[in-house]
């Protein structure tokens, strides 16, 4: 949380709640499915799918003007 609200970082603040906000998701996620299901999720899974949701939301708005070079700061 301390380098998601952190001012001086490489990481524009966009790109920090975005990847602040698909780590809470795949921490619920996972939290559901050990409660419901009695089954734990790969962490391997876990990076893949929080990869998977930063691009795809990185794309879906990358005409935003906030977004234009976040792809490139994600990739890095």
């Amino acid at each position: 949380m301390t380098w998601a609200s952190a001012r001086n970082t490489s990481a524009p603040s966009t790109l920090r709640k975005l990847v602040t906000q698909a780590i809470i998701y795949a921490t619920w996620k996972q939290r559901n499915n050990l409660l419901h299901n009695s089954q734990i999720i790969p962490p391997t899974t876990i990076f893949k799918s929080i990869d998977r949701e930063i691009i795809n939301s990185i794309n879906a708005r990358r005409h935003r003007r906030k977004f234009r070079k976040l792809m490139g700061n994600w990739l890095i």
